[in-house]
């Protein structure tokens, strides 16, 4: 390779011999370098050159005094904008740390010390001998148990004072014109991920807009980076190393605890100091990263949009009552057993407490983890990823359900999905924040649940698989019980306990080799957790079952489709296909969403889980009975009944057999074992063969049946053709003008024989397919009332006793309906669900909705797809970018409401539409709900589109008839009639017309208003010793200022269509339930 001598000023070559491209590579540097140096043409917009005065050469773009004098007003202002946004330099910046690691923790250890004594003077005195060393035992010890004080204490990813960026970012001095364009330029960029190119053209273009319609306003800065560090958007987080072997996560390299080797294997955990090329790298950059942000920082953010304190606290003056759940603080876990370190309750409420105990605000927060795969590119394989969240209990719905309140941290994808002991390493970080959480004012944070589903849970609380032979979380079932009536029976097996699980898992943790760790994973099914290290942490009450996964996307998916669709008792081209024609002409309200036409087919894709809960509560109840009621035979009900009773029994009876043949299996090869390696083998041959025997007669009996079934087949078809040539025979044998006789009625067996669908090559021939049964809407319409109960926004005591009774008896009835070979786990899980619900509250306070957004969220983010955790920090730096937008935009709406930042805040969260989607109806629509009016103690807000407009006719003398019921002493006319009375006042005919009404966080439109009446359909009780129950259309929804003698009063109404009650023929299957 040729060599050339390069003078480069940048890398200061003096004229060494190196490579031509490098030298070329050098020269392009001195000349970026010059550019850039003598790149002068920072002016304003729209600034006019002057040339040709006399001025030494200050660069090529400089030509005049006035020019120099705006560039330098113009650094001037870029540096007085951008400083609150930057990171201060630090010691750590200006200085290396000390090589030697043990010294510079001695030196961290004694500054630590000496500022400890400056601060606390009182300390230095005299020991008095007689004094008792235990009085100061923290009270905490004796309630929690013992410290680990070697493992939390120092926390090993503290980050020190002077290394943290402390957030110093203030707008409010900034123009409103200037705060309102760099939020909306930065939000679309982070919402809708607006490239940057068309970013910095956006804000050209809003600069010269401004400086045509006012030349001496301030223009903005004309790039996203100048914006954005205005906004100090760009927060500095932290990348901690991972061993490239162990997996272990070490302390980031600012920590005084770091480490450059992983201390189990020697492994480097970053970087070389020296690039390929020899450049000495700025920053060391670990080898694999994991991106973190401490818990403290990410609240100390959040605790900075005004306003958010107090919704914090605002838990304490809800209206509580005895046996009545409407969040998660009515549930026993906050309510009665999560302690502080003073041994009280965490989250006590006394009449003295409402600004918080000892004026402390103390946080709940919740725990979510979970995987999902992002798709690199189409040749690279997929790429998993594991995001874990903390949302905050103590926020209401409509701001908890927002991803911009959410604590997130992403670890590398290294964190294998399968294996629990990486994953506990991974949770590290989390679990030392959560030991020592005390910040500001004296805030508390506690970690209330764990919320995922049920694989990421049995590894993060350290329970085994859940497919192991004790496979539940809550109680001791044995794997061969999960489909025996007794999985259903309320305390039939004995519960798992805290403490029993923390002994298992720490003699779990002292075992040293795999193989000791494995079998007593096998014997226990337990293992050790992070967890653990939580004093006031219950593993097994607060890792919950999540009502998402096993309740919609579990027991509601499972009896639709793998039930009802797959064992083809919906066949596809027949109750399949009039269950798709009554979709086609069912009508919900718009909020609720649809279902895909042609459910249980391919092309109807893969339902979500909010979708499977519409199935269940919305569309099953009213079409299924309706379903069996048209398709079910009418005269073969005790023939499908012995059917089906000898089908479940030939079921359980292979079944059993099969279990059987395993045991005696195992059984004979333990015995084998003991006589030696040679009959091992045979004994294992033997099964071998066995087995083969088995699948070559399953084989030829599944042969056998197809033969007699083609032969059936076409013995049929050929009697049907002979029926046809006789009928043909007839008819033309009769004389002109007489009737021929019907054909004799197919008997019900032969109908339901030809309708059948051919059997696919992987099914049993053997199985006859189930078919539809009389039972089976009762069955399925008690799996619907359970979930109709616990979705309630607010649930008491009886109603969860109710809906108890109804999800045992489901499960029950399944077994003797469909055989117990239908029966998951996740049946036996429904169980504890309930429980859940008395611990947590309502299911919407703990379900994985929003923890699920969140990975919607991450995948639209744009990467690099680097591996070793540059993928997961670009996820964490883009999320954590999009989160401070949405906290700027609603610090935003704390402006003046007439301003311009506050006008644009509310657009642009009317545009986010963060409360649509996956967690539709979930959250409160709030934009509405920020005008709210009370009225007979419901919360609602009308609609800001609106029209005044004349009544109709009959809306006119039907409102006058109300009005002279509702105020007697007060009595009016329509205009156009005579007054009955002397003292009858006129009705002015003007109202003004709503599109909608929001009554909590619902909307109700008007039909006559908006054209449709899909979201105008209400339930409407009367409260009264024995309640009246209405059902009806809204039509219109007005107001009225009618004009009293004294004074003009405003009346909102809403025209209704009531419903009547169905008094026909209920048919068949209704008369049933």
């Amino acid at each position: 390779m040729p060599t050339v001598r390069c003078r480069c000023k940048t890398n200061n070559c003096h004229g060494a011999l190196v490579p031509a491209h490098t030298a070329r590579a050098h020269e392009r540097a001195d000349l970026r370098n010059r550019t850039t140096s003598e790149q002068g043409n920072f002016k304003r917009v729209g600034e006019r050159i002057i040339l040709g005065d006399p001025l030494p050469y200050l660069g090529r773009n400089i030509r005049s005094p006035e020019t120099l004098l705006a560039a330098v007003d113009h650094f001037d202002r870029y540096n007085a904008a951008t400083a609150a946004g930057s990171r201060p330099l630090t010691p750590h910046d200006a200085h290396n740390l000390p090589s030697d690691q043990e010294e510079h923790e001695l030196q961290y250890q004694l500054q630590q010390a000496i500022k400890h004594a400056e601060e606390n003077p009182d300390l230095d005195q005299d020991l008095d001998p007689d004094a008792n060393p235990l009085e100061d035992v923290d009270e905490y010890q004796d309630i929690l148990g013992e410290a680990q004080p070697a493992e939390d204490d120092p926390d090993p990813f503290f980050i020190a004072d002077g290394l943290c960026a402390e957030d110093t970012t203030d707008i409010m001095h900034l123009p409103g014109h200037l705060v309102s364009i760099y939020t909306v330029v930065s939000w679309l960029h982070l919402q809708f991920h607006l490239p940057k190119v068309a970013c910095n053209a956006l804000l050209a273009i809003f600069a010269c807009i401004l400086l045509t319609l006012s030349p001496n306003i301030e223009p903005p800065f004309v790039t996203l980076q100048s914006s954005n560090r205005v906004l100090g958007v760009d927060k500095p987080i932290y990348t901690l190393p991972v061993c490239p072997s162990c997996r272990n996560v070490f302390p980031p390299a600012c920590s005084p605890h770091s480490h450059d080797q992983c201390t189990l294997c020697n492994e480097d955990l970053f970087l070389p100091d020296k690039t390929a090329r020899g450049n000495q790298r700025s920053l060391k950059s670990p080898l694999v990263k994991y991106p973190y942000l401490p818990l403290s920082d990410q609240i100390k953010s959040l605790l900075k949009v005004p306003g958010l304190e107090s919704l914090l606290d605002g838990w304490r003056s809800k209206p509580r009552a005895p046996n009545q759940y409407i969040d998660i603080f009515d549930g026993s876990v906050c309510k009665t057993k999560l302690k502080a370190p003073d041994g009280k309750l965490f989250f006590s409420n006394l009449p003295h407490e409402k600004a918080g105990p000892d004026g402390e605000l103390r946080i709940g927060v919740n725990l979510g983890v979970d995987w999902f795969s992002y798709i690199r590119s189409n040749i690279a394989p997929s790429h998993s990823s594991c995001p874990t969240s903390f949302s905050i209990c103590n926020l209401p719905p409509e701001y908890r359900y927002r991803t911009s309140n959410l604590m997130c941290t992403i670890p590398t994808e290294s964190c294998p999905q399968g294996m629990s002991p990486h994953l506990q390493m991974f949770r590290s970080p989390l679990i030392h924040q959560l030991c020592i959480f005390i910040i500001g004012r004296l805030v508390r944070v506690i970690l209330v649940a764990v919320v995922c589903d049920k694989p990421a849970a049995h590894k993060i609380g350290g329970f085994a698989s859940h497919s192991h032979t004790h496979f539940c979380t809550a109680c001791w079932i044995n794997i061969a019980n999960k489909d025996k009536p007794s999985a259903f029976t309320d305390g039939a097996f004995k519960a798992r306990t805290n403490e029993e699980h923390r002994e298992l898992g720490e003699r779990y943790r002292n075992l040293t080799t795999a193989n000791a760790r494995k079998n007593f994973v096998k014997e226990f099914a337990t293992r050790y957790t992070q967890l653990s290290r939580l004093p006031y942490f219950n593993i097994v009450e607060q890792v919950i079952i999540d009502p998402m996964h096993n309740l919609f996307l579990g027991l509601v998916k499972t009896h639709f489709y793998n039930i009802w669709v797959q064992s083809k008792i919906l066949r596809p081209t027949h109750e399949l296909q009039t269950l798709h024609e009554m979709l086609a002409d069912f009508i919900v309200p718009g909020s609720c969403g649809r279902l895909p036409t042609d459910i249980g087919m391919p092309s109807g894709g893969s339902l979500t889980a909010d979708q499977w809960l519409l199935l269940a509560t919305a569309y099953g109840p009213i079409i299924i009975p309706q379903l069996w009621s048209t398709c079910l035979p009418s005269d073969g009900d005790d023939q499908i009944l012995y059917q089906r009773v000898a089908m479940i029994q030939k079921l359980e009876n292979e079944k059993e057999a099969d279990a059987t043949r395993k045991l005696d299996d195992r059984n004979a090869l333990a015995e084998a074992k003991k006589r030696g390696k040679e009959a091992f083998e045979a004994e294992k041959a033997r099964i071998a063969r066995d087995k083969v025997a088995a699948a070559e007669a399953k084989t030829q009996e599944k042969l056998r049946l197809a033969a007699i079934k083609q032969a059936e087949k076409a013995r049929l078809a050929a009697e049907k053709k002979a029926k046809a040539v006789q009928r043909k025979q007839n008819v033309e044998g009769l004389p002109e003008g007489h009737p021929r006789s019907q054909p004799p009625p197919t008997s019900n067996a032969t109908a339901q024989f030809l309708d059948q669908e051919p059997d696919d090559g992987d099914s049993e021939p053997t199985n006859i397919k189930f078919s539809l049964h009389p039972d089976d809407p009762a069955n399925f319409l008690k799996l619907s009332a359970a979930l109709r109960i616990l979705i309630k926004h607010q649930i008491c005591d009886r109603e969860l006793d109710h809906a108890d009774r109804l999800l045992r008896e489901y499960c029950s009835e399944l077994i003797n309906l469909y055989g117990s070979a239908v029966i998951k786990p996740n049946h036996h899980y429904a169980t504890h669900v309930v429980e859940c619900t008395r611990n947590f509250g309502p299911l919407h306070d703990f379900w994985t909705f929003l923890f699920e957004r969140l990975n919607k969220v991450l995948k639209s983010f744009k990467t690099n797809n680097h591996a070793n955790g540059e993928l997961e920090t670009t996820f964490f730096t883009e999320f954590q970018r999009t989160c401070h937008i949405g906290r700027m935009t609603f610090s935003l709406l704390n402006h003046s409401k007439t301003s311009l930042p506050c006008t644009v805040a509310e657009i642009m969260l009317k545009a986010s539409n963060e409360e649509r989607g996956t967690v539709a109806g979930l959250t409160a629509l709030s934009k509405d709900l920020d005008d709210v009016n009370a009225d007979a103690g419901q919360s609602y807000a009308l609609s800001p589109r609106h029209q005044k407009t004349l009544m109709t006719t009959d809306t006119y003398r039907l409102l006058a008839q109300t009005l002279c019921f509702r105020y007697p002493l007060a009595p009016v006319h329509c205009l156009c009639d005579r007054p009955v009375v002397p003292h009858s006042l006129p009705l002015d005919r003007t109202a003004i017309f709503f599109d909608y009404v929001v009554i909590k966080g619902k909307r109700y439109y008007a039909s006559r208003t908006v054209g449709s009446n899909r979201s105008s359909f209400v339930h409407v009780i009367i409260p009264a010793d024995n309640p009246i129950h209405l059902h009806g259309e809204v039509l219109e929804i007005f107001q009225v200022d009618q004009s009293w003698r004294e004074h003009v009063q405003s009346l909102w109404f809403a025209r209704m269509r009531w419903f009547k009650p169905w008094q026909g023929d209920a048919g068949m299957v209704w008369n049933k339930l």
